[in-house]
């Protein structure tokens, strides 16, 4: 029977594709949720060139920073070579490099991460001439991209999240407002996780769906959801967002890692068991 529903919700899914309204959009989605054992992260695998207009399904988002905590990066992870599609300024790459030689517990390591940024993205720009700087984000209020961190400690989870602002300008504006930082304890939704709530209050018979409707705020409880509960509602979405919000440009295709309070990073698949990459 669930892999009957999983179907119907599929062709209810197809169905629907008409009333969509075009929005241009693209980007991650990255889905959070707390479990008794620590905190299940997933990530959608898609890279969107929007000079070329190629995809590529296989970019691993969530990265290990250390044994308790992960991060992914939303929005403009990179500048990607027009022609070749290749990234150039990579976010993933400058904020691995500086984990790997940060203490991120350290009082240090955020000034010191948005200093990083700064030079690397001010480096990236006088390597080219001023017509040949990535516009501005106008539609999204200037936004360049944001960095979210998971981190476990005892028995509890928290967020940390800030995001980078970029103009265009012959001086290039580059704004990083404070550390976000809060405990997790309800599913959290990154990227474009606003397109995909927006689409299901369109949609109410899928938001209805009881593999979605328990991880409601008001329904979801920490200790009656597993690793392969939090799994299965990230599927599901990344399949309702793939087809039913095709211009957000996020693959069904996933990552899923969990951050256990005994156990640490691990890898895990879409039975929510451990897996080696």
């Amino acid at each position: 029977m669930p892999g009957r529903k999983f179907a119907a919700l599929t062709v209810l899914i197809l169905a629907l594709l008409n009333t969509a309204g075009a929005q241009g959009l693209h980007g991650t989605l990255v889905i959070a949720v707390p479990v008794s054992q620590g905190l299940v992260a997933c990530a959608d695998k898609r890279l969107f060139n929007d000079s070329t207009g190629k995809t590529d399904d296989t970019f691993v988002k969530i990265r290990k920073v250390n044994k308790n905590t992960l991060f992914v990066a939303t929005n403009t992870v990179g500048f990607l070579d027009k022609v070749n599609g290749k990234l150039e300024f990579d976010v993933y790459d400058i904020v691995e490099k500086y984990t790997s030689a940060h203490d991120f517990n350290s009082a240090s390591f955020w000034n010191g991460l948005k200093e990083e940024i700064r030079k690397q993205l001010l480096a990236y720009l006088r390597q080219r001439k001023f017509p040949d700087w990535p516009e501005t984000d106008k539609a999204n209020n200037n936004l360049l991209f944001n960095l979210v961190f998971y981190s476990t400690a005892g028995n509890h989870t928290r967020s940390y999240s800030f995001t980078v602002f970029y103009e265009r300008a012959q001086v290039p504006l580059i704004t990083m407002p404070g550390v976000v930082s809060e405990e997790v304890r309800t599913p959290k939704l990154s990227g474009k996780g606003k397109e995909v709530m927006v689409y299901l209050s369109q949609n109410p018979s899928l938001a209805q769906d009881a593999a979605i409707l328990r991880f409601d705020e008001s329904h979801f409880d920490i200790a009656k959801t597993s690793v392969a509960d939090a799994v299965n509602f990230a599927k599901t979405l990344f399949t309702i967002t793939n087809f039913g919000v095709p211009q957000a440009e996020v693959s069904a295709s996933h990552d899923c890692a969990l951050i256990g309070y005994q156990t640490g990073f691990t890898w895990i698949d879409d039975t929510g068991s451990p897996v080696g990459k």
